[in-house]
């Protein structure tokens, strides 16, 4: 896999090798290929006869991750994820790359990751597979020191990804008034995150004509967010600001 691959796939990988095998990526979305991998000896899993659905989920709690009922505040959304899926935030993240770094590290993988993160936040997912039965992990970093206002849209800038991750778009899209068309407007992952990221700046009470986004290496994105901003200002529900 080349770099410009690498930057998009956004890949950590790990193999847990024996008769119940788990091998993990990290990427934003699930990844096609996997080109890294280290081994680990499964015989206490093998013993004491654990079934691949509760190794899946005892990895995923062993590195913070919660199931169940989930919150996004900045979005007005609560959720109850599946079985097989793993929710992770992490609010106060001095530095965004050497996290993603550090994550990498503990799967054992020296290679640095290649796409240097400048945001103020990064959505991925940790897909993990034993014996094909998989699990999903969605770890949201949000960077510190940030000011209020930086905070609450890039929260729900990844609050936004990992919606999308999880296909739970319409959970945001039916808060406004003519869904079906805020619908044609979003063509893909990025799009949404953007929508969600305005979305908590009007819930957290900002007036949007008095907020922009400056993207000078990219006035393109400047116009996208702009355009996205006004679908939020003109349709967005009232009552889905509580």
């Amino acid at each position: 896999m080349n770099v410009a691959n690498m930057a998009l796939e956004r890949i950590l990988k790990g193999v847990l090798l024996g008769v119940l095998c788990l091998q993990v990526s990290l990427s934003r979305g699930i990844p096609s290929r996997i080109p890294e991998s280290y081994s680990h000896s499964a015989d206490a899993y093998i013993q004491a006869k654990i079934s691949p659905e509760k190794l899946l989920e005892s990895y995923f709690v062993s590195k913070g991750f919660i199931t169940g009922n989930i919150k996004i505040p900045e979005l007005g959304v609560e959720l109850t994820l599946q079985k097989n899926q793993f929710y992770k935030k992490e609010k106060e993240v001095t530095d965004i790359f050497k996290r993603i770094n550090e994550i990498r590290n503990q799967f054992g993988l020296s290679t640095p990751y290649p796409d240097y993160a400048k945001g103020y936040g990064w959505c991925g997912v940790l897909y993990a597979e034993c014996s094909e039965k998989k699990g999903f992990g969605y770890i949201i970093l949000v960077k510190k020191n940030l000011n209020e206002a930086n905070k609450t849209h890039a929260s729900g800038h990844e609050g936004g990804h990992f919606l999308w991750y999880i296909g739970k778009q319409e959970l945001i899209y039916q808060k406004f008034k003519k869904s079906d068309f805020i619908k044609s407007q979003i063509q893909k992952n990025e799009d949404f995150a953007i929508l969600c990221g305005w979305i908590a700046m009007k819930k957290a009470g900002y007036f949007l004509n008095d907020c922009i986004i400056i993207n000078s290496k990219n006035p393109e994105i400047e116009k996208k967010s702009d355009r996205i901003k006004n679908l939020v200002r003109d349709y967005l529900r009232d009552k889905n600001l509580r």
